[in-house]
This record gives C-alpha cells, sequence and structure tokens, in this order.
C-alpha cells in the first residue's frame, strides 16, 4: 500500500452526495489553484495526468489481486482530501477526490489495529489471508510500476529514433558546452565529443551516471583541478579553475552537459527492445543508489542545509516533489512523446523501488510485516504481528521519509517564485 492507503485506513466519514453543479464547481476550484501555483500549463496538465495514471496504475495493481484473492474493497479513490464525485459498484464505492496527490484501495484488516469490523466481514478481510496471498497483493502495487517502467523503455528505445533529453544515460561524454563563453570549461579547452576520464584524480566511472562529474565538481568551488579527457583516441590532460554559479557560491561549477541530452537513438524494433531492458537494469540500479544516497545521512544533511538556506538548491542532487516533477515533465513533454515516455518511465521506476523501502506505512514495511509473521507462525500457528509494536521500531525511518517530502515541496515551491 501506498501512504495514501494508510490514511485512508480510517472509520467511513458521513457519506455525502454532491450534485453536478457542486461536482463542477470543485473540479473548478482545484484547476484554479493549479493555475494560480503557476504550474497549469498544457504541457505540465499532461505530465500531471500521466503521473496521476502512474499511482492508478499501483492502486489498481493492489485492487485486482486482492480481489482475485478474496480479500474484500471498499473503495478506490483518486485524490485525497474532500469528495468531488464517487459512484458505488457492488460493495466498492470509486472516486474522485480533491487534491491530485495519489489514490488509494481501502481493504478492510490491513492490520491488528483495526478491531470495529463487523465479524462478517473478518474471513475477507487482508489479514484473514494466508501470507503468500498478502505478500502478492502487497507486492502487485509497486510490480505495476516496474511493468509500466520496462514497456515505456522498450517502446521509447524500439519506436523513436529522434532526439532525446535524457539525462540518466549511463556516458560520461561531454555533449555540448553551455552557453557562457566564459565558462570553466571553456576557458579549460574542453570540446563536444570528450570524453571524461577524471577529474582532479577521481576517477569516472564509465559505467556510471553523468551525475558523479557533478558530484566531483561541486564539491570543489573555486578550485583549480586537472582534467582528463579522451579525444579522438588520445588522452589529454586539461587544467580548470572551477567556478561557481550566480547565488550558489558553495558548489562548483565547470559549465559541460552529458552527451544523452543531445543523443539520437536509432535502432530496430527488436534491438529496441533489447536496449530497453538493458535500460531498465542500469536504471534500477542507479535508482537504489540514488534512493540509499538520499535518505543517507549524508544526503538528508544536505537537504537541511539547503532548506536552512547554508547550502544552495541544486535540483540535479535532491529529490523533486510532484510540483518539480511536473515542472520537469512538462519541459519533457514540449520535448516531445520520446522524451515523456523516458521521464514516465523514470517516474514509475523510482514509485516502484521506493514502494519498496522496508518501512511502514510503504508496501516494502507491509512486505516486511507479513515475512516476519510467516517465520514466527512456525513455531505459533496463531501468532498475529502487533503493529502498535512495530511502528514504533520504523519511527526514524518515517520522520526521515516526511522530512525529505515535505522539504522537496518547500523547496520545489520557492522555485516557481
Amino acid at each position: 500500500m501506498t501512504i495514501g492507503t494508510i490514511m485512508a485506513a480510517r472509520p467511513d466519514a458521513p457519506e455525502r452526495r454532491y450534485t453536478r453543479a457542486q461536482t463542477l464547481m470543485r473540479l473548478a476550484l482545484v484547476i484554479a489553484g493549479l493555475v494560480v501555483a503557476g504550474i497549469a500549463s498544457w504541457s505540465v496538465l499532461l505530465f500531471i495526468l500521466l503521473f496521476i495514471v502512474s499511482i492508478i496504475a499501483h492502486e489498481f495493481g493492489h485492487y485486482i489481486v486482492a480481489r482475485r484473492a478474496g480479500m474484500k474493497v471498499t473503495e478506490f479513490f483518486i485524490g485525497f482530501g474532500p469528495r468531488i464525485w464517487s459512484y458505488r459498484r457492488g460493495e466498492v464505492e470509486y472516486g474522485l477526490k480533491a487534491i491530485p496527490l495519489g489514490a488509494y484501495v481501502k481493504t478492510p484488516g490491513m492490520t491488528n489495529l483495526e478491531t470495529d469490523l463487523p465479524e462478517a466481514d473478518e474471513p475477507r478481510t487482508f489479514r484473514a489471508a494466508s501470507s503468500s496471498r498478502r505478500a502478492l497483493m502487497i507486492f502487485a502495487g509497486p510490480a505495476m510500476n516496474l511493468l509500466l517502467a520496462l514497456v515505456g523503455f522498450c517502446v521509447a528505445f524500439s519506436v523513436f529514433d529522434e532526439p532525446t533529453l535524457i539525462s540518466s544515460f549511463p556516458v560520461v561524454e561531454v555533449a555540448a558546452l553551455e552557453g557562457d563563453p566564459s565558462s570553466p570549461a571553456i576557458a579549460a579547452g574542453l570540446q563536444s565529443g570528450d570524453v571524461i576520464k577524471s577529474i582532479d584524480g577521481v576517477a569516472v566511472d564509465p559505467n556510471g551516471s553523468y551525475g558523479q562529474v557533478g558530484d566531483i565538481v561541486r564539491s570543489r568551488p573555486n578550485k583549480s583541478v586537472p582534467i582528463v579527457v579522451e579525444r579522438n583516441g588520445e588522452l589529454l590532460t586539461l587544467t580548470a579553475l572551477l567556478g561557481t554559479r550566480e547565488g550558489c557560491a558553495s558548489q562548483g561549477y565547470l559549465g559541460v552537459r552529458p552527451a544523452s541530452q543531445t543523443g539520437t537513438i536509432q535502432r530496430n524494433p527488436v534491438e529496441g527492445v533489447g536496449e530497453g531492458v538493458k535500460f531498465f537494469g542500469t536504471a534500477a540500479a542507479d535508482t537504489v543508489t540514488g534512493i540509499v544516497k538520499v535518505f543517507g545521512p549524508s544526503g538528508v544533511g544536505r537537504i537541511f542545509r539547503t532548506v536552512t538556506k547554508s547550502e544552495c538548491d541544486d535540483l540535479a542532487s535532491r529529490p523533486v516533489s510532484i510540483i518539480g516533477i511536473s515542472q520537469i515533465g512538462g519541459q519533457a513533454v514540449k520535448s516531445g512523446a520520446q522524451a515523456t515516455i523516458m521521464l514516465i518511465s523514470v517516474v514509475n521506476l523510482a514509485l516502484g523501488m521506493l514502494n519498496l523501502l522496508p518501512v511502514l506505512p510503504l508496501d516494502g514495511g507491509h512486505l516486511l510485516m507479513t515475512a516476519i509473521e510467516r517465520i514466527r507462525r512456525r513455531r505459533n500457528p496463531k501468532y498475529v504481528i502487533d503493529y502498535a509494536r512495530a511502528v514504533p521500531f520504523f519511527g526514524v525511518a518515517i520522520i526521515v521519509i516526511v522530512f525529505v517530502m515535505f522539504s522537496a515541496l518547500y523547496l520545489d515551491t520557492l522555485r516557481l517564485f
């Protein structure tokens, strides 16, 4: 389940019905809010729609497996907050809520903390199902996102042969120098097509992401560093005096872009599928590495320093919120279908991997609890894991996740104004 699923696991509020006029008015207010926030260009709204579809796909994975496993599902809503529109089909209420920041599926009996369920519903609750069925139901959500990511990568590599704007290809080639004629890269003699081998004695992994170049450069503001590049088969050593960006004196600046941002992909469909699968594996590994960095001590410390203004905001080195990803997505939509498909695939990959973190209330936390309960039942078949006792163990992790989420939202909001 996503965080929204746990938020929805509360006693049902009194049901309210809205007229068509009230429904349209509420929807208009939501759209007006997006416009006022400055994020509602057509391209941004289109990407937000694709993002919401990705979240719906995640929850649909939970929903369909729960139904197939005989579990009772009572709600399937898009969004949070006040109800805009809903209808009931059978025992499930489907609908739309005012804040389009997620979706949720409500399955009774997700934890032992729900004690007020009707006795007749108990056999069909989540907790009454076998551990294998519970695990499948939980994993189905992230699996849908991972599947969408894989399909998206394969389509992007198979169907299109046009230039794309993708910064996460594992390359270290300089595609272009940034426009400033006084940039450190131009002053040092770097050229488009140079392959960076090392900076200041730190080797650059040819199979790693271009982000490693940024990490090295940012940590060396106003420092003269040797840069080893490969040009036309020869190794050259250049010296660059790293500068700083305006208003960002604490981070170094070189002035180059990765080759993948201007590269052209030309493959036949069969080769494209293979490349898509290969890219999925590489991107998944990079995503895991990124998650560890973001939620690790150094990553959290960097976000804290950015929020407190002791370090300048660098979008490339921190997580983004729905506002940030929508802005980036809007640019991708304007760049074309391939860039849009690649970015929404990366987003789905991140959603899938993040939800597998072994922390409640994420899906990975529920998988961990299910696994622990299954192991304990080998000695005591009636053992039921106590969520009330388990939650405090995840306290620090939950605080870190919430801090990172709200910090990203705060920083992305500041960038709008």
